[in-house]
């Protein structure tokens, strides 16, 4: 065979996937249109081929749907995606690009009347299954936290009859009994989809075409939802599915998702991996054998790539063990990169794992807790905490450089003392404001005198004393001391915002990705040259994963076997399908930590599974 033929076919063969964009364009013809749900593996170019899905639609569609005030929705995971995939459309109107509970709430907002009734009945469900608890259950702290939670329901239930219009804020906390969670918005926003005959025909009617990214792990609820709509209204309401079931890490998505497609449905699947080099392709093979059977290919023109398993114990100095990966990593691939921190990207399993190696645990804990901040800390929009990180962190990276433009734009920005509707009330007295400002922005960087680092609780005291800027209505009670009966999200700003400022920036670099962690969960979707996953149970705290049970090292409780015979998920599948989106946020070269004591089985166990061989893996 001649060298230009091996040529095309190589080509042929990296286009392999072409076919699946024009079999999504043909679900959307005139003449028989389909619904669908396309499968692809990680690298494969998802949101691509959604973006080309989009494209398509306004071109052939666009005009049509906006002469009838009719809109495309597209429903995604993250804030991040959502803003990626608007820029890509270039932020046309004809598309409505949401998170789940942004959509839910859209839909939802106007119906008050429902709402009121919605969160009234089921809080009274739920405060009924918590006293049955009660009454059956033991003593001690459990009891104490129930009888704190029916405390807590009825005092909102008892507020509620006063409510005139609930809020919502699907990106930050929601404070406030006439403020709905995240979950009731998710909970109420299906129901009323697949109960309601109103509310489906204004879904079908204001979005005849939905697209769904990350369809495995948006909730189960909406899922349901969705089929009851779309088997009562197919011939006016079209669904796309994109996603992958071996990328599902979240327990709240829809269980066996590929097994409840339509049968009419079209399933176009996509089998190359543009992302990673050929040897971390062949290792997600390995690992995703053990669940679904599904294969990847590599890029013919894919480099080899480097993958090794470093074996460590639990009680090793773990902060030393990883920078030695890193340098031995160095040597292996010959990469100097990743002798560079900010050059890769450690993926920890939980949150608090970061938290421990990045310096900011004393901030972390109190918060996570308590358990009501879990998407805000996550995200870093805790009102508090955000605020501290955006307008004075800046503020004393300016005053210190002596960049007094700077001081002053920021001043200007966000103090009260200066806003638009002050100065222009104060004609005769701007100097004075002018003055008084500047006072409290010199009051506010003695704290930092002498290279002192100020506790955030003392930094909220000095601008509440001055009134420089406009703090949240809580700050109050955050600064004020410690009283019996207090929120207990009260107290625990109070006990986070008592740890130096420096501790709260580096929980922010964090929270807004900006730092070398990330959890295994969050880098979905996203890739990087150089990856190193640490594989630590020690340090999960959790039941939900266990790779120790993955790598042999410990048995399968009773439950896990139940779970197998009775073909339900469990820890096991659930690690396995996390390990696999881990791995595959590489591209070029990974590192694979495992923290346990039986180094030897997990080490027989990664050769027997044939995911590494022997050279690859190293104790240390």
């Amino acid at each position: 065979m001649s060298k230009s033929i091996c040529d095309e076919e190589q080509l042929l063969d990296d286009h392999v996937d072409d076919h699946v964009d024009e079999e999504i364009k043909k679900c959307f013809s005139e003449e028989n249109p389909r619904s669908f749900f396309m499968f692809a593996g990680a690298g494969s170019g998802k949101t691509r081929s959604l973006i080309n899905a989009l494209s398509f639609l306004d071109k052939e569609k666009g005009a049509v749907l906006s002469a009838n005030a009719k809109q495309i929705a597209v429903i995604t995971y993250t804030n991040v995606a959502c803003e990626e995939i608007s820029r890509r459309l270039r932020y046309k109107p004809i598309f409505a690009v949401s998170t789940i509970h942004s959509f839910l709430w859209e839909l939802v907002k106007s119906y008050q009347k429902d709402i009121k009734e919605w969160v009234i009945y089921s809080l009274t469900e739920e405060i009924a299954k918590i006293e049955d608890k009660q009454s059956k259950g033991r003593g001690g702290i459990a009891a104490e936290k129930r009888l704190a939670d029916i405390k807590r329901k009825k005092d909102r239930l008892f507020k509620l009859k006063n409510v005139k219009r609930f809020s919502y804020n699907p990106n930050g906390e929601n404070v406030g009994y006439d403020s709905l969670n995240h979950s009731e918005v998710i909970k109420m926003g299906a129901e009323f989809i697949a109960t309601e005959d109103t509310m489906q025909k204004i879904l079908t009617g204001k979005y005849p075409i939905l697209l769904i990214d990350e369809s495995q792990d948006t909730k189960k609820e909406l899922i349901d939802a969705l089929f009851i709509v779309y088997e009562k209204h197919k011939s006016t309401f079209q669904v796309g599915m994109f996603g992958d079931t071996m990328q599902r890490i979240y327990t709240d998505g829809k269980d066996d998702l590929s097994n409840c497609i339509p049968e009419e449905w079209e399933k176009p699947e996509k089998i190359m991996n543009h992302r990673s080099a050929i040897r971390i392709v062949e290792l997600a093979n390995t690992v995703r054998g053990t669940i679904d059977g599904q294969r990847q290919k590599a890029r013919s023109d894919a480099s080899k790539g480097t993958v090794r398993l470093f074996i460590a114990l639990p009680s090793s100095d773990k902060e030393e063990v990883e920078r030695r990966v890193a340098k031995i990593m160095a040597e292996e691939t010959g990469d100097a990169s990743w002798h560079n921190e900010s050059e890769y990207k450690s993926l920890i399993l939980e949150h608090h794992m970061a938290a421990s190696r990045f310096g900011f645990n004393s901030l972390y804990e109190p918060l996570n807790s308590s358990g009501y901040f879990d998407t805000s800390l996550r995200d870093g929009s805790i009102s508090e905490l955000s605020f501290l990180a955006k307008v004075i962190s800046p503020l004393v990276i300016a005053y210190q450089s002596s960049n007094d433009f700077e001081v002053s734009r920021i001043v200007r920005r966000h103090s009260p003392l200066l806003n638009k509707k002050t100065f222009a009330a104060e004609r005769e007295d701007q100097t004075i404001l002018l003055q008084k400002a500047e006072n409290a922005v010199q009051e506010l960087m003695t704290l930092w005198e002498n290279e002192s680092i100020p506790s955030c609780l003392n930094i909220l005291k000095s601008i509440k004393e001055t009134g420089l800027f406009e703090l949240d209505k809580r700050v109050d009670d955050i600064l004020a001391e410690f009283i019996e009966g207090e929120s207990a999200k009260i107290t625990a700003l109070r006990k986070a915002l008592e740890v130096p400022f420096d501790e709260l920036e580096r929980y922010y670099s964090y929270a807004t990705d900006n730092t070398q962690f990330a959890t295994h969960q969050g880098v979905k979707g996203l890739e990087f040259p150089r990856v190193m996953v640490i594989l630590d149970d020690t340090e999960a705290r959790g039941f939900l994963f266990s790779y120790e049970k993955v790598f042999g090292a410990k048995e399968k409780t009773d439950t896990d076997k139940k779970n197998e015979r009775e073909g339900k998920d469990t820890s096991i599948m659930r690690t396995t399908r996390l390990l696999y989106v881990a791995c595959t946020r590489a591209q070029e070269s990974l590192a694979v930590v495992a923290y346990t004591n039986d180094i030897e089985a997990v080490s027989s166990t990664a050769i027997s599974n044939n995911w590494f061989v022997e050279g690859e893996i190293m104790s240390i």
